[in-house]
């Protein structure tokens, strides 16, 4: 039985050749890979049979499309493809891996039996495969510092680069579900990693495509409201894990005007004020919110007109 469990949740045609090229060359071939077949309506498992003499694969096609209304649920579903694996590498169709990636986690594994959450490097890149920036990323970091880093906006968080226990997905109520997934990869490691943390890899690394065809850059306004939705319900968790902890709602507050405002010029403002009445309960705490929110909206229009 191998210790690492690879899983796809696949839809996408455009990429996921590549993908699973970056896998078959995987200098360390202990793994299984799981791929779940969203009931996409390409013909996915054809690409997919190139690869079987390749990599150890399992391949399933759902019959019907759960992605397009409940992307969390699909992820659940596609892990519960794996069997006894104690690790857990949730990937996509669109990325790739550097070729030491594999032989990395499993020596990361072995070294730290008693750890849970383990992260990998991340390198962003286009549409075409090129090179746009590297992540940066400390070797090892509490989930608070993980929440307050990402909301304030010196942290990046991508689903691909974390690897966890079955163990600790297990035990912690697998994935925190909001809208769209919009926060739950992010609430996720923050709740699996509450008591242990989370370790870095000094060594490989994924390729994260920013591609204009994932739900992280999809900026259409329905998509925007919904996103807006699901960042006041993320805020409201992070509130209730870490308890009455005033930086946490100091940073909240900080990350949902820069959020929201941002989201209100990439929209024309279609996503209203909605949002920012559902996140406070006081009229005070509404009053304030409402002002700052307009001063950073025009503020921000002001710098794309000039």
């Amino acid at each position: 039985m191998h210790s690492l469990a690879i899983i796809i949740p696949a839809y996408k045609p455009t990429y996921l050749r590549e993908t699973l090229e970056s896998i078959a060359n995987q200098t360390d071939k202990n793994f299984h890979l799981y791929i779940g077949d969203d009931c996409s309506p390409y013909d996915l498992k054809s690409i997919v049979d190139e690869f079987n003499d390749r990599i150890p694969l399992t391949y399933h096609r759902f019959e019907s499309n759960l992605g397009g209304r409940d992307l969390v649920a699909q992820w659940e579903r596609c892990i519960g493809l794996s069997e006894d694996e104690s690790f857990i590498w949730l990937f996509s169709d669109d990325d790739t891996m550097s070729e030491d990636c594999v032989r990395n986690i499993n020596s990361y594994i072995e070294k730290n039996p008693s750890h849970d959450v383990f992260r990998i490097n991340v390198n962003v890149i286009d549409a075409e495969s090129r090179h746009l920036r590297k992540v940066k990323f400390p070797q090892e970091i509490s989930a608070k510092d993980l929440y307050i880093g990402k909301l304030n906006g010196s942290l990046e968080c991508f689903v691909v680069e974390y690897i966890f226990s079955r163990k600790i997905y297990e035990t912690s109520g697998k994935f925190v579900k909001f809208d769209l997934a919009w926060g739950s990869d992010l609430a996720t490691w923050v709740n699996m990693a509450k008591d242990k943390g989370i370790l870095s890899l000094t060594d490989g690394a994924v390729n994260w495509r920013s591609s204009g065809i994932n739900i992280s850059t999809t900026q259409t306004p329905t998509i925007l409201k919904r996103k807006a939705d699901a960042l006041i319900e993320f805020l409201l968790w992070g509130e209730n894990l870490f308890g009455d902890d005033p930086k946490i709602r100091k940073i909240n507050t900080k990350g949902l005007l820069s959020r929201i405002t941002q989201m209100a010029v990439q929209s024309d403002r279609t996503i209203g004020i909605a949002p920012l009445k559902k996140y406070s309960v006081s009229k005070t705490d509404k009053f304030n919110l409402m002002v700052k929110y307009n001063i950073i909206y025009f503020l921000k229009k002001l710098h794309h007109v000039f």
